[in-house]
């Protein structure tokens, strides 16, 4: 009987302290464990980018001191409906990708994601432990502000150090992930701006407009492009709540530095930011010429050669290619009767174009390089061109082998090569001479898909890949991490490129649900991105100025990630995860904790 009324006394005083907000009992214990979760909180921005693994001794950290509070206190007296629902979204999840492996392909890589994939389960100790022991709102965001300016800092530091092009990764080792990380902080800071200016101190606004600087300037310098996508939602974060925290000129001048920012970048050629953002309709036209010169064998084991002399298709092929040495060229896709009056038309040559490569007249060979796309098989180590002219063909770093051309007429010309003949093929042209040549596909997509053969056209084909196995497995997918094995399945098939199956995801989260987990996988993972949003939308049309800032946060992370899913699987990536369930939990945490003190008239 004392043991079950000391039990009940002790739910009573948690209950309570709950519903007064109240989280100073008076224990040793617990006000030093507020305090060190307030420095994990603080801490973990700038830890996960620059200490090895910090993101997952902070996660860990605070899953013991979950576990603590709900071996203490219950976890039912912290629960309600938001974080209830926040919970069985990551559990379903978990579960669904549980379910995806166990009925599907299973493979070695399907086994460590499901290891990745225990973090979501995690969000209920960590949710626990910001319920039981919440930072500061301030906390929160001077830690996000402070990641952004160490971030900004040292990728200057290293770009002023490096004398070549060079992309910050940081201790992440993929600066993908370091740029969406870097651009995440920068929107939470400008969510949390005016909370942070509310204090009146001359320095605070500047100091925080230094850090969105050194955020904006971690993320251009990143590379990664799909990290500067969600930069566009920086003016949501400036439109409603700051017309009563700032001054109209404090917010020009914000944009003023976003602007001066971009433009350093973009005009300065070490960063690359005018290079990569150029680079991309380029890329995307080559990768749908190469797609529109794809026609499938209906033998996939047919060995006759396939012309692929589009017009489309050649302006590609060159653009893909590269001057090698300081002999100039003039390399040009032309019309070609000629061709027509050859035996050409056997291997459909019907359109009458070719490549015609010219020296101009320098002094000694100019050599140009062509790309193919090899395949892992002894057909790979020879390739076959139609030409007339002078020239010498041969694989470009392939060994000794190579074919001289020297005719009026279009000939078939064979080169070979040992194992290293590989991704190009080296065209050299006399002085005063040009040479005509169409390439000739030994197998599928030798040369086809060589323009695609780049960072956007990967990620299309990629895409493509998981559309097709979506379809065959519309339901559950193929199986968690059977991406690579089924992609290569496809390859061998003749409905994708061969490059597809060197990776184990499609690098797009929402395809790579629908492949590996069909539409229940997409379904879980909406869920993921939507019921915490649902939650942070409904705070924004708050007037409690630190409820809206969380909220308004919240809302800028969720739209981060789902814009980040777009180019790249982040949910693959176990620093990724650790950081949408860290702050997806605390973001809850603090909303929850605001709005109980509200109830009871404490804030």
């Amino acid at each position: 009987m004392e043991l079950k009324a000391g039990t009940e006394a002790s739910l009573a005083s948690v209950q309570e302290r709950k519903l007064t907000g109240t989280h100073h009992p008076g224990s040793g214990a617990d006000a030093w464990l507020r305090g060190f979760t307030s420095l994990l909180v603080l801490l973990f921005p700038t830890v996960t980018l620059f200490v090895n693994r910090g993101d997952s001794y902070v996660f860990g950290l605070l899953t013991l001191v979950g576990l603590y509070v709900w071996l203490r206190d219950g976890a039912r007296v912290w629960l309600d409906r938001y974080s209830g629902a926040l919970w069985i979204a990551f559990l379903l999840f978990f579960a669904v990708a549980v379910l995806s492996y166990l009925v599907g392909l299973q493979t070695e890589d399907g086994f460590h994601f499901l290891g990745r994939y225990l973090r979501f389960l995690l969000i209920a100790p960590v949710y626990l432990a910001f319920r039981r022991y919440p930072p500061t709102a301030k906390t929160l965001f001077i830690g996000l502000a402070l990641g952004a300016l160490v971030s900004g800092v040292l990728s200057m530091l290293q770009f002023l150090h490096t004398h070549t092009p060079f992309r910050m990764a940081a201790t992440t080792d993929l600066s993908i992930i370091f740029g969406d990380l870097a651009t995440t902080m920068v929107l939470c800071t400008a969510a949390g701006l005016a909370l942070l200016a509310s204090s009146r101190r001359s320095w605070t606004l500047p100091l925080l407009i230094l850090c969105l600087a050194g955020g904006l300037a971690a993320t251009l310098l990143s590379g990664t492009r799909g990290a500067w996508i969600p930069l566009l939602l920086l003016p949501l974060a400036f439109i409603a709540p700051y017309g009563a925290f700032l001054k109209a000129r404090y917010v020009a001048l914000i944009f003023a530095v976003i602007v001066l920012t971009f433009g350093i970048s973009y005009m300065v050629p070490r960063t690359a930011t005018q290079a990569r953002l150029g680079m991309i309709s380029a890329q995307v036209y080559d990768y749908f010429a190469a797609l529109g010169s794809f026609s499938p064998r209906v033998d996939p084991g047919a060995g006759n050669a396939r012309c692929v002399n589009g017009q489309s298709f050649l302006r590609a092929w060159i653009a893909a290619g590269r001057l090698a040495g300081d002999v100039p060229a003039q390399v040009s896709v032309v019309p070609d009767p000629g061709l027509m009056q050859t035996a050409a038309a056997d291997f459909g040559c019907r359109a009458g174009y070719a490549v015609r490569i010219s020296n101009l007249g320098g002094k000694g060979a100019a050599q140009y390089v062509l790309p193919r796309v090899p395949e892992e098989s002894v057909s790979s180590q020879q390739t076959t061109v139609l030409a007339r002219g002078a020239a010498v063909v041969s694989f470009a770093g392939g060994g000794s082998h190579h074919a001289s051309v020297n005719n009026a007429v279009y000939k078939i010309v064979k080169v070979a090569g040992g194992h290293a003949a590989g991704k190009a093929v080296n065209v050299f042209v006399a002085p005063g001479e040009s040479v005509w040549l169409v390439p000739l596909e030994s197998y599928f997509g030798e040369y086809s898909f060589a323009p695609a053969d780049n960072n956007v056209g990967q990620r299309l084909e990629m895409w493509r890949a998981a559309w097709h196995l979506f379809l065959r497995h519309p339901l559950l997918g193929v199986g968690l991490g059977a991406y690579q094995a089924q992609s290569r399945e496809l390859a061998s098939q003749h409905d994708i490129a061969p490059f597809v199956g060197t990776y184990d995801h499609p690098h797009n989260d929402y395809l790579n649900a629908l492949a590996s987990a069909g539409l229940l996988g997409l379904l879980a993972l909406l869920a993921v991105l939507v019921v915490p949003l649902v939650r942070f939308v409904r705070v924004l049309r708050s007037r409690d100025a630190l409820e809206h800032a969380i909220g308004l946060a919240g809302t800028l992370s969720v739209f981060g990630f789902a814009i980040y899913a777009l180019t790249d699987t982040v949910f693959l990536h176990s620093m990724m995860i650790t950081w949408y369930v860290i702050y997806m939990a605390l973001f809850v945490a603090l909303i929850q904790d605001r709005v109980t003190k509200q109830e009871n008239g404490i804030a």
